[in-house]
């Protein structure tokens, strides 16, 4: 349980950091964002990153809090992938 609100949250990250790219706005949002529309959800994006890794080494410690940042991190990077190509595919 420990573990949801932070993957939540780095799925959230990596889907603003793809819409902050041309070529998954459309998947998205389903036209082209403006310029600095992209760049917000860019910061936006590695912002959550950073919260996610302070969530977890607040609760786990710095060392520990990393290496589960990593997992994390990594866990919602591929369910964002898979989302984008599932909802490519429709």
């Amino acid at each position: 349980m420990i573990h949801l609100l932070p993957l939540a949250i780095a799925i959230a990250a990596f889907v603003a950091l793809a819409v902050s790219m041309k070529r998954h706005q459309r998947d998205f949002v389903g036209r082209l964002l403006p310029e600095p529309q992209a760049r917000l959800a860019r910061v936006t994006g590695w912002l959550l990153l950073g919260v996610v890794w302070a969530i977890d080494a607040a609760l786990l410690g710095p060392a520990m809090g990393t290496l589960v940042w990593i997992g994390e991190a990594s866990m919602g990077a591929w369910l964002t992938v898979a989302a984008i190509t599932w909802k490519a595919a429709r």
